[in-house]
């Protein structure tokens, strides 16, 4: 089956070259690609991505307006005619062999229409760890979802991500939050659809050079959870309950 990874980037020059090694480097099956989505970068992003596509042809460069990171996954989710989707952060906090763990789990897992990364949970590794405050506001985020919105996920923020593509444009075109809560909002999605998505352990390594604010844009997400919340009071919810799931087991 082969695989899309879309990498949403804004203005990685100084990141998105040695993602770009290590995902080629560990993702070798020629039926795999790598789909950067520029969202509206100023600076040299574009360049570099090019001089990988001029060594590998299974890098692509697919540049937007400013519509923020969850707005150009989906905008390139549209284009995807791969059977599996994915994305991961730029930053590469996320191995490239935890991703292609997501891939196999939705791959060879009956009934399962996609996986997502879980920092949060017991079997995880997390090498460099995370600072109070962070890990804090995370779990604080974590239990608003799952309080307000009735998702079971431990971790609906990690950057990593992978969903059949039938799936993935399906519930893309449910999805109106395009910035920090589009993860929350396309995995409710899913579950209005009806549609499979078991929560895995991972590996993910905190990198520098974060653009999260974690008081900020913990408020920001606060008041975007608020109006998913009061949402979802106006319209019936159908469709079967997420099940979150441990790929180990």
């Amino acid at each position: 089956m082969r695989l899309d990874i879309v990498i949403p980037a804004h203005n990685e020059e100084h990141r998105i070259g040695r993602t770009l090694d290590a995902y080629r480097a560990g993702c070798p099956d020629p039926g795999t690609r790598f789909l950067v989505a520029l969202d509206a970068c100023t600076d040299r992003t574009a360049q570099i991505v090019r001089s990988h596509r001029a060594s590998d042809e299974r890098v692509s460069l697919h540049e937007y307006p400013k519509l923020g990171k969850g707005g150009v996954i989906a905008a390139t989710f549209r284009d995807s005619d791969a059977d599996l989707v994915g994305f991961v952060d730029a930053d590469c906090a996320t191995p490239p062999a935890e991703l292609l763990r997501l891939a196999d789990t939705t791959r060879e897992r009956e009934n399962v229409d996609g996986a997502i990364a879980s920092r949060h949970h017991a079997a995880s590794v997390l090498p460099a760890g995370r600072s109070l405050t962070r890990r804090l506001t995370s779990a604080g985020f974590a239990f608003g979802v799952r309080r307000l919105l009735k998702l079971p996920y431990a971790d609906t923020q990690c950057g990593a991500k992978v969903l059949r593509r039938a799936t993935a444009q399906t519930i893309v075109a449910r999805v109106s939050e395009t910035d920090l809560l589009f993860d929350v909002d396309l995995l409710l999605a899913a579950r209005d659809a009806g549609h499979r998505v078991v929560e895995v352990p991972t590996v993910w390594i905190d990198q520098d050079g974060s653009r999260v604010d974690p008081i900020a844009d913990t408020r920001k997400m606060a008041v975007s959870l608020a109006r998913l919340w009061a949402a979802g009071l106006r319209r019936r919810v159908g469709g079967a309950p997420l099940e979150v799931a441990d790929a180990r087991a």
